[in-house]
């Protein structure tokens, strides 16, 4: 069986943080690519995926980054987070693909349950390989 992965993206460790529990105990692995030729590779490898994506810092790459991951693979979950004061990004991260938008100081134990969602595939049966 191949474990699921979240690719984390961020500039702090505020996205590893809230997940590493959820990770340990669901024996997720966490990875963290720096640009979209380090996460192409793990995405292409198969397997329940998820891009967890922290945006605010480079907007331009951030969500070319989301484009690019939700249209080339679909079957990956993308889920982004902001700033409260990025609420105006909101519908474009929809439109450029988002399967979740959250925005701070929502409640950060959400972000684990979003995540753990979109890993389970359609169905709710236990992934497989």
């Amino acid at each position: 069986m191949r474990y699921a992965q979240v690719l984390v993206y961020e500039n702090d460790t505020l996205l590893t943080t809230m997940l590493e529990e959820k990770a340990r105990q669901e024996k997720w692995s966490l990875r963290h690519p720096r640009d979209f030729a380090q996460c192409a590779p793990l995405l292409r490898r198969g397997g329940p995926s998820v891009l967890a994506l922290r945006v605010g810092r480079d907007l331009e790459f951030e969500l070319s980054l989301l484009e690019r991951v939700a249209y080339l693979f679909p079957d990956a979950g993308t889920v982004v987070v902001g700033e409260a004061a990025h609420a105006a990004l909101a519908g474009l991260a929809w439109d450029l693909g988002a399967d979740c938008v959250l925005l701070l100081p929502q409640p950060g134990e959400m972000l684990p349950e979003v995540v753990a969602g979109l890993l389970k595939p359609a169905g709710g049966s236990e992934a497989r390989s």
